[in-house]
């Protein structure tokens, strides 16, 4: 531990203890079950806002989500998902994405929450579970490098859930459901990548982020003793650490201490997988 302020401990997100089975199956079930009463509070008018992934409005966040939890019943379905050719410069996940939702484009609101409750359970039993085989697979991929697939099975899916949960409450003007421990855990995974993501960019040299709001914490990334310091309000860090926020919409909900420009090469080279 580093100690910032007589009040506030950085921990080493190097530190962050792994996930198991049983906490990805509690993360995923309950990420869901919030998922889903967020989404019976939403009127009519509230499906067509447009969101932070620009291309999509609510509904077709919904629609993404629903073909996600599909890919999780069966290996035929995840295959049958996975291994759609892309188009020319697209990436792999969003030629999924786009068939996830051209497969749905012609399901109601209430269809897309029936499909949700029926698939969810099955696919999160699943990903905690099963598919003992696709765990020991792991692919490249353009933001972390590599990807195994028992990390998205049991963090990934569940954080994609959280942070379009998150997107849907921004655009529809909901109050955001979180608790220290739920939220927290899934902020503190993004921390673990976040280390990895940005150590060998910081060298010997190390900073802080000091993320504020009941799912946040102070962590601590790199080696040696911080050189600075990067507060920010956690779901705000999430939104921009996703790529939802560009380096210039971040920087003024920033606030950077100590080395200034270390904080700033940091953000201007963070980037995590959602």
């Amino acid at each position: 531990m580093v100690t910032i302020n007589p009040t506030r401990t950085a921990l080493e997100a190097v530190r962050v203890p792994g996930i198991t089975a049983d906490e990805a199956f509690s993360l995923l079930h309950v990420e869901l079950e919030r998922f889903l009463a967020l989404l019976e509070t939403l009127a009519t008018d509230d499906w067509a806002r447009p969101t932070a992934c620009t291309l999509w409005n609510v509904r077709d966040m919904v629609a993404h989500q629903a073909g996600g939890y599909a890919s999780g019943t069966s290996y035929r379905e995840m295959f049958r998902q996975y291994l759609v050719k892309p188009k020319p410069g697209q990436l792999p996940e969003d030629a999924v994405n786009a068939r996830q939702l051209a497969e749905r484009a012609g399901k109601s609101p209430a269809e897309l929450i029936a499909e949700l409750r029926q698939v969810g359970p099955v696919a999160i039993k699943n990903w905690a579970y099963q598919f003992r085989f696709a765990k020991q697979i792991t692919i490249p991929h353009a933001v972390p490098g590599s990807l195994s697939l028992r990390h998205l099975m049991w963090v990934i899916h569940s954080r994609d859930t959280w942070m379009h949960r998150l997107d849907i409450c921004r655009a529809t003007q909901r109050k955001f459901e979180q608790t220290a421990g739920h939220d927290g855990r899934i902020a503190a995974l993004v921390m673990l990548d976040v280390e990895k993501t940005l150590r060998r960019k910081l060298g010997q040299q190390a900073l802080v982020f000091d993320l504020l709001g009941l799912a946040g914490g102070v962590w601590k990334i790199g080696a040696g003793q911080p050189a600075a310091t990067i507060q920010m309000d956690v779901l705000d860090f999430n939104i921009f650490a996703s790529g939802r926020f560009s380096y210039v919409d971040a920087r003024p909900r920033a606030s950077l201490f100590g080395d200034i420009a270390l904080a700033e090469m940091a953000l201007k080279n963070l980037l995590v997988l959602y």
